[in-house]
Formats: structure tokens, sequence, C-alpha cells
């Protein structure tokens, strides 16, 4: 059974990212086993503590090794991922060893992204995001990507997904599927 791992952008408790991601894990069902990654205590990447890596680092690595694929769920920062992915994907592109960029755990991860955000905000944030983890070596699933608009949930803080919406996710986790797959 092919393993998942789900990489929240936020660390907003309940958030609409942490509803998404659980209502992504529902739809994916007993198709796949999903994980959740903690990795609240990495600290911003600064070469001066990259050798030896931090212990939280090492963690997100080694989980990050043993997925067969990775799904983003991340809001949209100004027009772009969160830092908190960003500082992520900072962390997962340095190389292991001094100057051996081939040994970045980052090459060749199968990854998609999702979010939850103001209506219309993700396209421009999916296309940031994917050409960076293009970029860093990341074997990206493109398309489709889900991207809910939220309206009155603001108001709620409950993520309100229609039918068009589940059917979106299908999409995506079907193709998220396959990808692992190849």
């Amino acid at each position: 059974m092919a393993k998942i791992l789900m990489v929240l952008g936020s660390l907003h408790k309940n958030g609409f990212q942490e509803q998404l991601a659980k209502e992504i894990e529902k739809q994916i069902g007993d198709r796949a086993e999903v994980s959740f990654l903690d990795y609240k205590d990495v600290p911003f990447m600064n070469q001066d503590i990259e050798f030896p890596a931090p212990a939280s680092v090492e963690a997100a690595r080694e989980a990050f090794k043993a997925a067969d694929g990775v799904w983003f769920v991340t809001p949209v920062y100004n027009h772009t991922t969160s830092p908190l992915t960003l500082n992520l994907l900072d962390w997962l592109s340095r190389p292991l060893e001094v100057n051996v960029r081939e040994t970045a755990v980052s090459n060749g991860v199968k990854v998609t992204f999702s979010s939850a955000s103001a209506p219309g905000a993700y396209t421009e944030m999916f296309a940031d995001v994917v050409k960076l983890a293009n970029q860093i070596g990341m074997d990206v699933l493109d398309a489709p990507l889900f991207g809910h608009g939220l309206t009155g949930e603001w108001m709620t803080g409950e993520l309100a997904l229609d039918e068009a919406a589940h059917e979106a996710i299908e999409a995506q986790i079907t193709a998220f599927l396959a990808k692992i797959a190849e």
C-alpha cells in the first residue's frame, strides 16, 4: 500500500489547511496509508547549523524518504506558499553531504499541492510552488491541483466542500496515486 505524507503549510490548529488535509485523507480511504508530518520544530534554514543538521530536520528528511508521495496542503501568503512550507523545502533541497547536490532528499520525491485560501489566490501560488518544487528536483504532479476558494467560511472557521469540490479532490487523488505507482 502506498504511503502518503501530508505536509500542512500552516500550524493553525484545526485551520482550513488541516481541515482540507483531513478531508483528502478521508477520501483516500484505504487506497493509501496517510501520515502527517510534524515539523514545527524545524528551525529556519541556516548554513551555520547545516552540518550536522538538527534532529528535527533529520526527522523530516527521514519521513520524506519513507513516503511514496508527499501531499502539501498550504495556504497562500502574499501570492505564494507559506514561509513554513518554503523553509521546509529549503532544508529538503540542501545536500546531505557538503557540495554533493545529488544527495538532497528533495530529488525525485513525488509531490502534489492543494490549498484552501481566498478564491482564485491559490492559482498563482500553485504556479510558484510547482516551479520551485521542479527546481529542487521533485517529481511534481502539477495537474490536477485542488484549490478551494474560501468565502463565508472565514466567519465560521469551518470548511464547506460541495460535491464539485469532492469530485475535484477525487481527481487529484486518482492522478497522484497513479503517479506514485509509476
